[in-house]
């Protein structure tokens, strides 16, 4: 995706192009933290499809709070699908960085762990995000209106495909950083993320079954 198409709004077919046209950005981190938004946006849907109706006046502040929780979520996952691209272009004019002396070349590495390490940031805020959400679809389920399980479930795959796209898109980085400690910092953290994750998803999918039939 150009610099300058990044910089004005696009449609949702304008984006796919762009990640479907052979160049490095959008990819994997932006269309992950796009799945966690597009998660946020059915938890809000389920909540607003609920609030009012007869019958689940005793959920209406939690049900508000589920559903503010998760726009806020969701504007915050948006604005991460640019700053995931926004990071990889300085990975890439990292490596574009010319190395003909050993000046050069030194400038070069620190230019590359150093960015490296900020394009880590993008995807672990839509790892770490999207557990967030996913335990508001959990929520979602117990307290929203029955018609809507089917929204909420959606919700919580969306929600775990952003979790675990952002888990591998933070790994990718990782495996280029001299950095040990923080290497194997971040590891455990990712490690925390994705199992709670999945026990979370697994509950989820679980519960809706188990309401559903």
């Amino acid at each position: 995706m150009s610099q300058e198409r990044q910089k004005d709004e696009v449609t949702l077919s304008q984006f796919l192009d762009a990640v479907a046209d052979g160049s490095a950005t959008p990819g994997g981190g932006s269309v992950s933290a796009l799945a966690g938004s597009l998660g946020s946006a059915l938890v809000e849907m389920v909540a607003n499809l609920t609030l009012g109706k007869k019958g689940f006046e005793a959920h209406e502040a939690e049900l508000k709070k589920i559903r503010d929780e998760a726009c806020s979520h969701r504007k915050a996952l948006a604005a991460t699908i640019m700053q995931d691209i926004e990071a990889y272009l300085r990975v890439m004019n990292a490596y574009y960085l010319p190395k003909t002396s050993e000046e050069e070349r030194e400038k070069r590495k620190e230019e590359i762990q150093k960015s490296l390490k900020k394009a880590a940031d993008p995807p672990l805020f839509t790892a770490a995000t999207s557990l967030k959400v996913m335990k508001l679809c959990q929520e979602a389920v117990e307290k929203g209106n029955p018609n809507t399980l089917s929204d909420a479930a959606v919700g919580a795959l969306l929600a775990d495909a952003a979790l675990l796209g952002g888990i591998f898109n933070v790994l990718i980085n990782l495996s280029a950083l001299d950095d040990k400690h923080y290497v194997e910092k971040m590891k455990k953290d990712l490690k925390r993320l994705e199992q709670e994750g999945g026990k979370i998803k697994e509950q989820i999918m679980a519960r809706v079954r188990e309401k559903i039939n």
